[in-house]
């Protein structure tokens, strides 16, 4: 006599074929390679399993709205500095240096300030000051050499950390290179000891810029710890999966045995 199987056998049956529509990779289990054995016998054709899913792109929120204004940092030499100490002047170097201030600052006022950061260069060689590499970091800045800018600014920071100047006209370097959280801790610094309306500009560009990358970094670190959720949940659900067509098929099996007995 043939055996048959009850109700609960037929249900468990059923539940395992579901299973295994679903996701063919089910029957690769050790608990179930028998079953896949069995339709293979019977000629089944059994379907490859589900590709895994595509990983989700990786957005670079910086990238979706660029700033016409920011530039690449220049591949030029780093300038000289000055001596870590000023040296000794005579009355005579301290007039050409004084002079020297001043054409400097006539150059800036011109506009011409190639030749006003080659005259910063002269008076820096000889008496080195927070304010004058302030200065020269201003005129690096009109010339777009951002990078040699922000050394200036760090060399006058070095000699006096509470340099307004130094911290404002970094803030607007680093706005120039796209650095906005940079920039934005260096003009918020700077207009906190010193505020004036120009920078003030600068820094509200810089702000707005700054809170779209932090909603974009929220968003993404919010995204990236759904996404590990679903996944650990789809595990988890697999898993379950797995155990319950095991599970089913072994009491089909034990009830299919029982009958032939």
């Amino acid at each position: 006599m043939a055996p048959s199987l009850g109700a609960a056998e037929v249900a468990a049956l059923k539940k395992v074929v579901a299973a295994a529509r679903e996701d063919s990779s089910l029957l690769n289990t050790p608990d179930l390679s028998f079953f896949k054995s069995f339709l293979q016998d019977w000629g089944a054709k059994i379907p490859a399993p589900k590709p895994a899913a595509a990983p989700e792109e990786d957005e670079d929120g910086d990238d979706s709205d660029p700033d016409p204004e920011v530039i690449a940092p220049e591949t030029d030499a780093p300038q000289a500095m000055g001596p870590a100490e000023a040296p000794e002047l005579s009355e005579a170097e301290m007039d050409a240096v004084m002079e020297l201030k001043q054409a400097a600052a006539d150059d800036v006022g011109a506009g011409n300030h190639a030749a006003a950061v080659d005259k910063f260069t002269q008076v820096l060689m000889k008496a080195p000051s927070p304010l004058l590499y302030a200065k020269r970091a201003e005129a690096y800045v009109k010339l777009k050499k951002m990078s040699s800018a922000i050394r200036d600014c760090d060399a006058a920071l070095a000699l006096n950390p509470d340099s307004a100047k130094a911290y404002k006209t970094r803030g607007v370097a680093y706005r120039y290179l796209g650095k906005w959280e940079r920039s934005q801790m260096d003009l918020a610094k700077g207009l906190a000891i010193d505020f004036d309306e120009v920078t003030a500009e600068v820094q509200r560009v810089v702000s707005d810029r700054y809170k779209k990358i932090r909603a974009a970094r929220v968003k993404k670190e919010i995204d990236a710890k759904d996404k590990e959720r679903r996944e650990r949940e789809e595990r988890v659900r697999r898993a379950q999966q797995e155990r319950e067509a095991a599970a089913a098929a072994s009491s089909a099996a034990a009830a299919a045995a029982g009958a032939g007995g």
